[in-house]
């Protein structure tokens, strides 16, 4: 009887060790090789390269909308390594801090799981780990930063073969730094060659523990594009915003797919490829990690089934996306499940007429897939003094910014109402528009077609306010009076009043009369740099006498000169804490 007894409890230990065994039996190796471009790689004889299922995808986030982010080393990778857009990781230059917490990485979400899992980083580049993740790795098994390339390799080589692995990053930086020297050419080429070397070491080490029967899933990506000539990055181009995924393991359709019946075919169609996003969640899910819809992923998972595909935001109520297939869609938002619609139908409105930072996630085939949308516009901006301005927001409260400091007062935002503005409460939801002029008196356009006057020294609504748009108390406006959308007051006694139609009016404040010859259309003639946003201007603000501020449409927004009258390079931006530190603030 004891010898049966000892029998079985061997036999209980070896299947629960085996069962162990199969939980903790699948691997990841995710492999960046910083400033990589896929052109490039594809033009030349890389061997090793060709042992992945290899496949163009981008980067950038969605150009114009909130998620837009620079083609630079930092939001690249924390987008690689969190499987969101800069709107949700933070990490907007080379030289953010600590990514946002909300929006875990890899790192932290798989010990998360499981903190018995093996996880480690191994970086040339050290701000992935030193500065924006160094949080999340607190709890890593290994984590070295300043690596060469050679020791990056030689190191996850060791640790490969050494079996303890479940997750391992690597970064490799040579033909980035290439790239930066000595642009495209030989230099450059040649790192690539180095590089498909050492992904050759890597590979070779991750099938000798396949042949030990592990499963190992490879992701070999890149950070971002490069320019025309190589150089740099950083911008919306084509090829700056142009990467790859390439996988040991076939992956689904939303890799090998590309899908030209998009809604938007900017940059070549690069959206109708997958996204820099997708990386992250194909990682939990081949580690049998469930993607939960509270994560707020923007990435569809390369592997099982695809959740909905191309998600994109048309306008500030409707969201598209691709499908060829039926089935019930759960649509959440900001957690809460507000509806249930159709794949095939391939777009949904909301009519909750919400108002802020709106996180929605769509969820098909058991698979959530975010997009972060802002219902939350500048619709006026006021000067006060030369140290401070105040906004106004869509959703009736108002921020004080201290110029200065280049940063919103505390205790901001508050409710625009007729304790904060006396007299100006009861129509907050009615601004359209606001400026001062240089006799301390502001005026506030209403959408009805009515204005007040507000008078600053007594802080107060003037009597006898609000009154009507007309030619009388504005000549020549009359017929726009319920079209004004911006107003913006130019160092000349001229205001300048942009229009829901596109068009502008110039107003002289001397003359007391709308100028002749207008309105006029809002092109790059008239404001270069502004004709693409013509429609999409919610507020303008003059900060100085050598600057302006146009707020646009899904929480952009373009600095534009006054000295030289043209929009700055690298505009619009995305109006976050960032930019506008507290302005956006829920």
């Amino acid at each position: 009887m004891k010898r049966l007894i000892s029998c079985l409890l061997w036999i209980m230990l070896v299947s629960s060790t085996q069962y162990v065994f199969a939980q903790n039996n699948k691997k990841v190796l995710l492999i960046g090789v910083d400033g990589l471009q896929y052109e490039k790689l594809k033009a030349l004889d890389t061997p090793n390269y060709d042992r992945l299922i290899l496949h163009k995808a981008y980067t950038g986030g969605i150009n114009g909308t909130p998620n837009q982010q620079d083609t630079k080393s930092g939001p690249g990778w924390s987008t690689i390594l969190t499987g969101v857009w800069v709107d949700k990781h933070k990490v907007a230059t080379n030289d953010s801090g600590q990514a946002n917490a909300i929006f875990p990485s890899l790192f932290k979400r798989i010990k998360e799981a499981d903190n018995n899992l093996w996880v480690g980083s191994l970086s040339h580049w050290s701000p992935i780990n030193t500065n924006f993740f160094t949080a999340d790795l607190a709890q890593a098994d290994l984590v070295l930063s300043g690596l060469s390339d050679a020791d990056v390799t030689a190191r996850g080589v060791q640790e490969i073969s050494s079996g303890k692995v479940d997750f391992l990053f690597l970064h490799l930086d040579d033909p980035d730094g290439a790239g930066h020297s000595s642009c495209f050419g030989d230099r450059y080429n040649e790192s690539i060659h180095t590089s498909d070397t050492q992904l050759g070491m890597l590979l070779d080490a991750v099938e000798s523990r396949i042949a030990r029967g592990e499963e190992w899933l490879v992701l070999v990506t890149t950070d971002h594009g490069r320019d025309s000539r190589g150089c740099g990055h950083g911008s919306q181009t084509t090829s700056e915003k142009t990467i790859f995924i390439g996988s040991n393991l076939p992956l689904n359709a939303e890799h090998s797919e590309y899908v030209e019946d998009i809604h938007n075919e900017d940059f070549d169609g690069i959206y109708g490829h997958a996204a820099q996003t997708s990386i992250a969640p194909t990682v939990l899910r081949f580690m049998d990690i469930d993607l939960k819809t509270t994560w707020k992923l923007d990435g569809n998972p390369l592997i099982g089934s695809p959740g909905i595909r191309k998600l994109i935001s048309t306008n500030n109520t409707t969201i598209q996306w691709y499908s060829m297939d039926s089935g019930p869609v759960e649509i959440y938002q900001n957690d809460q499940l507000i509806d249930v619609t159709d794949a095939s139908l391939q777009s949904w409105t909301d009519r909750t007429k919400a108002q802020g930072i709106l996180d929605y996630v769509f969820v098909y085939n058991n698979t959530p897939v975010a997009l972060r949308k802002s219902a939350l516009d500048i619709i006026a901006g006021l000067d006060w003094s030369g140290s401070r301005a105040y906004y106004f927001r869509s959703d009736n409260q108002y921020v004080r910014y201290k110029k200065i400091l280049d940063r919103a007062s505390s205790d901001y935002p508050r409710t625009t109402d007729n304790n904060t503005w006396p007299g100006l409460g009861d129509y907050a939801n009615l601004i359209v528009a606001a400026f001062k002029t240089s006799s301390e008196k502001g005026y506030f356009f209403l959408n009805d077609g009515r204005y007040l006057r507000y008078d600053l020294d007594k802080d107060r609504v003037d009597s006898g306010y609000p009154k009507l748009v007309d030619n009388n108390s504005w000549p020549g406006m009359a017929t726009y009076a319920n079209k004004i959308r911006a107003a913006l007051k130019w160092p000349n006694n001229k205001v300048y009043f942009f229009l829901n139609d596109g068009n502008y009016l110039r107003y002289d404040l001397e003359e007391d009369q709308l100028d002749s010859g207008y309105p006029q259309a809002v092109n790059d003639n008239t404001w270069p740099g502004l004709g693409a946003y013509a429609s999409e201007i919610t507020a303008a603000h003059q900060w100085n006498s050598i600057r302006a501020y146009f707020f646009l449409k899904n929480q952009r927004y373009i600095r534009y000169s006054i000295t030289s009258d043209q929009a700055y390079n690298g505009y619009p931006r995305t109006t976050d804490d960032d930019t506008w530190p507290g302005l956006m603030t829920p």
